[in-house]
């Protein structure tokens, strides 16, 4: 309670060639100055307005069952946040009935995109030549060339790599924030993304004396959320469900992740 004094008395007294004084202060309240002002700020309310602000977002993929799922689901009632059901898929955590596969933060200033990557950089070839002959051979003798003649393979080229590309095996998440005026609501465009590499297709053998160089693609399997939402900060919210792959690398529909992302404002300086 802010306090402004209306008096001041002053008795002086001499006690063994001392001079003491004592104080009274008679005071009234200031009813007028309870409400803080950008001069008078005591709480730092207006101080806080000031200071910038950035946006920290942590993105959530949690594995359930399908069966669970959709209880879950069934019983969600409608709300701005999903908080209850962030609450009840913790539960399900702790009881050993759902399990944390990936979790993901990144920090960005209102209105600025950034990037958060854990990967591994799987480099593999797109394009081969084929395989061919050379075209001049020579021969010491007319019976070297008769041997070749009846195995022309041997001097064979296998197929050759001419083309190669990188893909980001692991965990990538991309986020665009928007913090309106009062920082009460974020806009959040945000692409979170995991990808696995689950085998290889081959789609032409070769194999001579000098050993195997065959045809082939990876095969990939990618989790991935793209997708723009408006949030209450520090709320948690359902935005997707996805199927994870099974041990052959295909979609197991047994399973499903459930994709939270809660975003919170974070002031510099407080």
């Amino acid at each position: 309670r802010v306090l402004r004094a209306s008096g001041l008395h002053m008795k002086t007294m001499l006690r063994s060639g001392v001079v003491a004084a004592c104080w009274w202060m008679s005071v009234v309240p200031l009813s007028h100055a309870q409400v803080g002002t950008p001069e008078f700020d005591p709480l730092g309310e207006f101080e806080a307005d000031r200071l910038p602000k950035q946006v920290r977002v942590v993105a959530e993929f949690i594995e359930v069952s399908h069966e669970q799922f959709t209880e879950l689901m069934f019983g969600a009632k409608p709300a701005s946040n999903d908080t209850e059901l962030r609450k009840q898929v913790a539960q399900l955590v702790k009881d050993g009935k759902a399990g944390i596969v990936e979790t993901m933060m990144c920090l960005a200033r209102s209105g600025q995109k950034a990037t958060s990557e854990s990967i591994e950089e799987f480099i593999y070839p797109t394009e081969y030549e084929p395989a061919e002959l050379p075209s001049d051979i020579h021969f010491k003798s007319k019976e070297d060339e008769e041997k070749a003649r009846s195995a022309r393979r041997d001097f064979a080229t296998g197929p050759t790599p001419t083309a190669f590309e990188t893909r980001n095996l692991g965990s990538t998440l991309e986020i665009e924030p928007t913090l309106s005026g009062d920082d009460m609501i974020i806009d959040l465009r945000f692409v979170p993304e995991i990808v696995y590499h689950v085998g290889n297709t081959v789609w032409a053998e070769w194999k001579d004396e000098r050993g195997s160089a065959p045809v082939q693609m990876p095969t990939m399997y990618t989790l991935r959320l793209n997708t723009s939402a408006t949030l209450a900060p520090g709320k948690p919210m359902l935005m997707a469900a996805l199927s994870p792959k099974d041990e052959k690398g295909h979609p197991d529909f047994k399973r499903k992740l459930m994709v939270f992302v809660r975003a919170d404002v974070v002031v510099t300086g407080r």
